[in-house]
């Protein structure tokens, strides 16, 4: 046995008694019908072919195993997790085909048997998905089937582990009505669906309410089956748990109880902070817990952030605080873990101190422009998942750090034996599979990774064949999007992400970004980039049509425009400068026609469509009115992100920025539009630019009632051949 596998066994052997309580070992002989229930779902041409069964797994890991049996595909697992990862390694490597979140390419002929036993274990007894932010900038209005999909595919993927906040309004709401609290009162302090996260992580609060009674009750229902599905695949459901945030007048209730007020974020009230040694706090969590359990039943790990992006613990003493924190979650679930997030500062030391670490798990999201690695010591020996974070506010730009991937995570693995899994944390869900892809299979190699090689693989399956095209396309984007690096430009707190579009920027002559947080200049060189859609054009005509090649040849061709922006807006400013006023108008004409051509491209792909957010609001509302304040819920997350001191004051607005068909041509467009039109009349006129209120038309879009497709339209293979064109590009 290799040193670095002697050292994961060491690992798992230690963490076995930390992991016991944390996931319900499935028997032996498992049922396997749900998993083949999934099979049945994702490949309905192909299903027959498989035959599941269970097997033994040495002790910390779970171990799948593929076999050609009786003319049958024989894919055994020990968990229903490493059950259907095991299925999809035989998708990947074997039949060649696959599933993503994105699209599929499955072709409609019977796979072939494998030639020889494959066996894979992991170490890992955690693969867990979903950010919080998730449900806000992806999940806040899906339907059933939609959520219904993307547990198949997280399935298939080896989650076994999803973060569920969906329905924890009721909770909320019961648990203050316990309190005493009238219905209008906590109707009018819980948030709606898009935004509601943030309040569960103590952020904000009464945004855009009240939230009514029939939509608590339709989440509550939907969130019940989506929990049912979990279980019923061996995916242990993450629920919030109470951790003392209160409605921000609570203490006036309650003369006597100890608050500590926490403020604002970004320009919203923050709910109090009830201080967990008060008496009332194991009143409010025993309540919390009570209703949670009633509506949702119990679960093994439980979310609770802390003092989450600047909260203050005032006169409240941090180890003592945190001891009471947990014992109100053990009292209540005696074998349970609070999964925490190390992230700006947190999890804090005096608050590791006082907790009982084995119950803990840390999913670590922390890094920082130099690595910590040490993360043993950094979190006194408490469990913790390395999680992946390539992107923020959900949106579409493509690129990761992929070293961070195949070369930070092993590493962090072989040297901290307190790793206990991996964690998909993207701010959002259902951009750059790719990196998804290559994320979630980590937790099953120990080997080092050939990224040349993986991605050849990867190209293979996505695509039909080993087109040599494809492949060259591929490898431009391996050197650009998928190289991004620890390097000079300033990244804000944004270390693995690429750089944004500046056309869905808030316009001026030197804007840099899209949003306050994310990096100011392009991480890689926006030139060598140019290579990639020219040779994905080229692509064998016979491979052009699966799903995955069309989501592919639109995001890179709107990548491609998209950082045409940054090589564009420089000219326009020194046109502009230069009071050159023919340059100008020719420059701000070009840019527009970009918008133009990219509005058209995304039209063209369902994936990148505002319609597709807008239509899922239609089926929460009861009246034409609540129709309303959930679509500007919606509406106003992708843009103002919440009111004029949230957008304005706290830097906000276009956080949630995305480069989709609808929200480009009435909102960007617009934008860009306006203020092209205000810098020409100064140059005319030689007065100073009229200054446009940007959230006013950032808002009256919000409060719009222009409805969009939630089909694609047009071919997508004409459009990316024009901006192929129209770009001049190699």
């Amino acid at each position: 046995m290799r040193p670095s596998m002697l050292c994961r066994w060491l690992v798992c052997l230690s963490l076995l008694s930390c992991t016991a309580g944390a996931f319900a070992k499935p028997p032996a002989n498992f049922d396997t019908a749900p998993a083949q229930a999934v099979i049945t779902r994702l490949l309905p041409l192909q299903a027959r072919q498989f035959q599941l069964g269970t097997l033994s797994a040495p002790p910390g890991h779970e171990r799948f195993r593929i076999a050609a049996a009786d003319g049958h595909i024989r894919v055994e697992g020990s968990t229903p997790s490493a059950l259907l990862f095991g299925v999809n390694w035989y998708l990947k490597y074997v039949a060649h085909v696959q599933i993503s979140p994105n699209g599929d390419r499955l072709g409609n002929t019977p796979f072939p048997l494998p030639t020889v036993p494959i066996e894979r274990d992991t170490p890992y007894a955690y693969r867990y998905a979903l950010n919080e932010n998730v449900d806000g900038y992806t999940t806040a209005y899906w339907d059933w089937p939609r959520w219904q999909r993307e547990i198949d595919v997280l399935a298939l993927s080896g989650i076994n582990s999803m973060l569920v906040e969906r329905g924890m309004d009721s909770v909320l709401y019961q648990t203050f009505r316990d309190a005493g609290y009238t219905d209008q009162a906590i109707r009018r302090w819980i948030t709606q669906p898009a935004h509601q996260n943030w309040q569960l992580m103590g952020n904000m609060c009464c945004f855009n309410g009240p939230i009514s009674t029939a939509l608590m009750q339709k989440r509550a229902a939907s969130a019940q089956q989506i929990i049912a599905r979990l279980r019923e695949l061996g995916i242990t459901p993450v629920l919030p748990g109470f951790y003392g945030i209160v409605p921000a007048d609570f203490q006036h209730k309650f003369p006597h109880a100890h608050v500590v007020p926490q403020g604002e974020w970004a320009g919203f009230t923050r709910p109090g902070w009830l201080d967990p040694r008060d008496p009332l706090f194991a009143k409010l969590a025993a309540s919390f817990y009570r209703h949670q359990r009633e509506l949702y039943g119990d679960s093994s790990i439980y979310d609770m952030e802390v003092f989450q992006e600047g909260g203050n613990s005032g006169d409240v003493p941090i180890p003592e605080a945190a001891r009471d924190v947990q014992h109100a979650l053990l009292a209540a679930h005696s074998d349970a873990r609070w999964m925490m997030l190390a992230w700006q500062g947190n999890p804090r030391q005096d608050l590791l101190a006082g907790i009982d670490r084995q119950h803990v798990l840390i999913i670590d999201i922390d890094h920082d422009r130099i690595p910590r690695d040490d993360r043993q010591k950094d979190f006194q020996g408490a469990p913790f998942l390395f999680g992946g974070i390539w992107e923020f506010g959900g949106r579409t730009t493509l690129g990761a750090n992929t070293r961070n991937i195949t070369e930070r995570l092993q590493r962090l693995g072989r040297n901290n034996r307190n790793m206990a899994g991996t964690a998909v944390f993207t701010e959002g869900m259902d951009t750059n599979p790719f990196a998804f892809d290559l994320f979630t299979e980590m937790a099953w190699r120990s080997e080092p990774v050939d990224l040349s090689a993986w991605t050849a693989d990867y190209v293979q399956r996505r695509y039909g064949a080993a087109d040599p095209h494809a492949e060259a396309a591929w490898k431009v984007l391996l050197k650009t999007a998928y190289d991004i690096r620890i390097d000079d430009v300033e990244f804000h707190s944004e270390r693995d992400a690429a750089q944004e579009s500046l056309f869905d920027a808030q316009p001026s002559l030197t804007v840099n970004r899209a949003s306050n947080w994310s990096p100011e200049a392009m991480r890689y060189s926006a030139e060598d980039f140019k290579h990639a859609l020219p040779e994905l054009l080229q692509v064998a005509p016979a491979l052009r049509g699966s799903e995955t090649y069309q989501y592919d040849l639109v995001d890179v061709a709107r990548q491609t425009l998209a950082n045409e922006s940054r090589l564009l807006l420089p000219q326009i400013k020194a046109a502009y400068d230069g009071k050159n006023r023919a340059d100008f108008d020719v420059l701000s004409k070009r840019w527009l026609q970009l918008m133009d051509l990219q509005d058209a491209l995304l039209a063209t792909n369902r994936n990148f469509l505002v319609g597709q957010w807008l239509s899922r609001v239609d089926g929460w509302a009861s009246s034409p009115e609540e129709r309303t304040l959930l679509e500007y819920d919606a509406r106003s997350l992708l843009t103002t992100w919440g009111d004029r001191k949230a957008s304005e004051g706290a830097s906000l607005h276009d956080y949630g920025n995305k480069d989709w068909a609808g929200l480009t041509r009435d909102y960007y467009r617009v934008r860009w539009g306006m203020f092209f039109l205000a810098l020409d009349e100064s140059l005319r006129t030689g007065k100073p630019v009229v200054a446009v209120d940007w959230f006013a038309v950032g808002d009256a879009w919000n409060r719009g009632e222009q409805r969009y497709s939630d089909h694609g339209v047009g071919d997508a293979y004409a459009v990316a051949s024009l901006v192929a064109r129209v770009l001049r590009l190699p």
